[in-house]
C-alpha cells in the first residue's frame, strides 16, 4: 500500500540521473514536439530545437504558416509559429538543407500543464489496493477522447537547469487513460465537454514532493529559508553526492525547465501535503513559486490549484496541522488570475488521495471555463472576506457567495469563536441574508472566528451552486 503521502524514498546520483546533453551535430526538436501533440490555438507558439551553428532551419506547418531561423552559435534554435483556430490533424515539417523532421496528427486547441504531488499523480486506474478512483473502471471504458491528448513527463531530478526531457504525446482512449493523471483527466474532459476543442495535457508531477522542490534558485533565494540547504546542495554537487525529491529545486530543473518555453494557457495544481507542518513558510513559498512560473514563461499564467483535503495526518508533529495548511493555501489568491478549489466535502480521513477527483477535475474547470473562456459562471465556494463585532455577536462577510449561502443537510457545524486571549469554544452559526452570525453563551466579547480548523473536519457551509466554503480564520484580517 501507497504511504500516505506517496513519499519517494528513491534517491539517485547526480551522474546517474542527469539527463544526456544534447548533441548538436544533426537537426533535432524536444521530445515535446512530436505525434500527436496538441499546440495552443490562435497564439505564436514556441518550437525549438538544434543543429549545426549557423543553419537555416524552416517551420512549416500545413495549415499555411512558417518561420524560418539560423541556428546560434551553440548550435540552438527557436522560432514563433502563428496558429489557427482549434481544429486539425495537421503536419509540421522541420527541415534544413540535409535533414527533415515530420511531425503528424498535430491538433490545434488548449493546453495546459498539470503538476503537483501525489493527488495530481494519481492515476485514472488508481494505486490498488490502497488508494481509488471513484468509478476508476468505468471511467477508464468510457475514456474515449481522440482529441484529448497527454504528454506524461517522466520522474527525475537534478542539481541544475535541464533543457531536455523524456516522454511522449498520447490519445485517450480506454487501452491509454488509465495511466493518465485522474485530476487532470476530469479537466481535460470538462474542458472538452463545454468547449468542444482538442484539449492537451502536459503532466508533470510526483508524489511526496514539497512545493520548494517545483521552485528554481533563483526564486526560491528570494525567501532565504533554504539558501543553507541550497549550498549545501552545491557543494555536494561537485562530490556527486545524493539528492532525492524532497530537494530544493531539483524537480523544478528536471520537469519544468524542460518544458519551458512550451505555449501553454495555465497550469492546475495539486500539491501541499508534503508541506503540512510549514504554513508559515508556505504563505511565502506559494505564492512565489506561482510567480516563479509566470516569470519562466515570460506571461501571467492563470493558475488554479486545489486546497488539501481533510486527513487524520498520523504522524505527532503533523497532528491538527493541515488546516494551517489549507488557510495557508487561501493567501495565494491575493495574486491575479488564480482560483482555488475547496475540497472540505469530498476528503476521505482515511487517505490523503480523496477518491473523488471527478469533483476536483470539475471544480477546477469552472475558474477555467469562467475566467478563460467567458462562461457565466459561479467558480468558487464562499471565501472568508472580513468579520466585525455586534455587542455579543461577531458578524461573518464572505465573497463568491454565488446566488446565496446554504447550510449542510446536516446544519452548520465546526465554527469556533473566541475572545481577545484566542481560547476557541465551539459556536453556533446562523446564516442571515449573505453573511453568518457567530455566537457562544461561553464568550461575551467575541474577537476571532474560525472555521473547520481541524485535520478531520468537514463541510457544512456552502453557496447554493453547491461549491464549500474554504477553512479560515480571522486572526490575520
Amino acid at each position: 500500500m501507497k504511504t500516505i503521502l506517496c513519499l519517494i524514498t528513491l534517491t539517485i546520483s547526480l551522474s546517474a540521473n542527469a539527463i544526456t546533453p544534447i548533441t548538436r551535430k544533426k537537426l533535432g526538436i524536444s521530445q515535446l514536439f512530436s505525434d500527436h501533440m496538441v499546440l495552443q490555438q490562435k497564439t505564436k507558439v514556441n518550437i525549438w530545437g538544434w543543429s549545426p551553428a549557423g543553419q537555416t532551419v524552416i517551420v512549416a506547418a500545413s495549415w499555411g504558416k512558417k518561420a524560418t531561423i539560423v541556428a546560434n552559435a551553440d548550435g540552438k534554435w527557436k522560432v514563433k509559429l502563428i496558429t489557427p483556430a482549434a481544429g486539425g490533424p495537421y503536419t509540421i515539417v522541420i527541415k534544413t538543407k540535409v535533414s527533415e523532421i515530420n511531425i503528424k496528427d498535430v491538433l490545434i486547441g488548449e493546453v495546459w500543464l498539470a503538476s503537483g504531488q501525489s493527488n495530481m499523480d494519481i492515476p485514472l486506474k488508481g494505486w490498488p489496493p490502497g488508494d481509488t478512483i471513484f468509478n476508476s473502471a468505468l471511467e477508464i471504458r468510457n475514456a474515449n477522447y481522440p482529441v484529448i491528448r497527454f504528454m506524461k513527463v517522466p520522474f527525475g531530478i537534478s542539481a541544475t537547469p535541464q533543457d531536455s526531457t523524456g516522454g511522449k504525446w498520447v490519445t485517450t482512449t480506454p487501452e491509454t487513460a488509465g495511466n493518465f493523471s485522474a485530476t487532470a483527466y476530469f479537466y481535460a474532459r470538462a474542458l472538452y465537454q463545454k468547449l468542444k476543442v482538442p484539449i492537451g495535457i502536459i503532466q508533470s508531477s510526483i508524489g511526496g514532493t514539497p512545493a520548494e522542490a517545483w521552485t528554481s534558485k533563483g526564486y526560491l533565494t528570494k525567501i532565504g529559508d533554504f539558501n543553507e540547504t541550497m549550498k549545501e546542495q552545491d557543494t555536494a554537487r561537485q562530490h556527486s553526492a545524493k539528492l532525492n525529491s524532497n530537494s530544493p529545486t531539483v524537480l523544478f530543473n528536471a520537469m519544468i525547465n524542460p518544458l519551458i518555453p512550451y505555449t501553454i494557457k495555465g497550469v492546475i495544481w495539486y500539491q501541499g501535503e508534503s508541506n503540512v507542518g510549514r504554513a508559515e513558510q508556505y504563505k511565502k513559498l506559494f505564492p512565489i513559486m506561482i510567480a516563479d512560473w509566470r516569470n519562466q514563461w515570460g506571461y501571467e499564467l492563470p493558475f488554479y490549484y486545489v486546497q488539501i483535503a481533510p486527513f487524520l495526518y498520523s504522524a505527532p508533529d503533523q497532528r491538527e496541522q493541515s488546516q494551517k495548511l489549507r488557510d495557508a493555501q487561501r493567501y495565494a489568491l491575493k495574486l491575479p488570475k488564480t482560483g482555488m478549489v475547496t475540497t472540505l466535502d469530498i476528503g476521505y480521513l482515511k487517505t490523503a488521495h480523496p477518491p473523488y477527483k471527478q469533483e476536483v477535475g470539475n471544480r477546477l474547470a469552472r475558474f477555467a471555463l469562467k475566467n478563460e473562456y467567458g462562461m457565466n459562471q459561479v467558480a468558487s465556494g464562499p471565501l472568508y472576506k472580513k468579520t466585525r463585532v455586534s455587542g455579543n455577536k461577531l458578524i461573518v462577510e464572505f465573497e463568491s457567495v454565488g446566488s446565496g449561502l446554504k447550510a449542510s443537510p446536516k446544519g452548520l457545524d465546526n465554527f469556533e469563536i473566541a475572545g481577545a486571549d484566542k481560547i476557541y469554544v465551539k459556536a453556533k452559526a446562523e446564516i442571515v441574508g449573505d453573511k453568518l452570525v457567530v455566537t457562544s453563551p461561553q464568550i461575551a466579547n467575541p474577537v476571532y472566528v474560525r472555521y473547520a480548523w481541524s485535520d478531520g473536519s468537514n463541510a457544512s457551509l456552502f453557496n447554493e451552486e453547491g461549491l464549500p466554503a474554504a477553512t479560515f480564520t480571522s486572526e490575520e484580517d
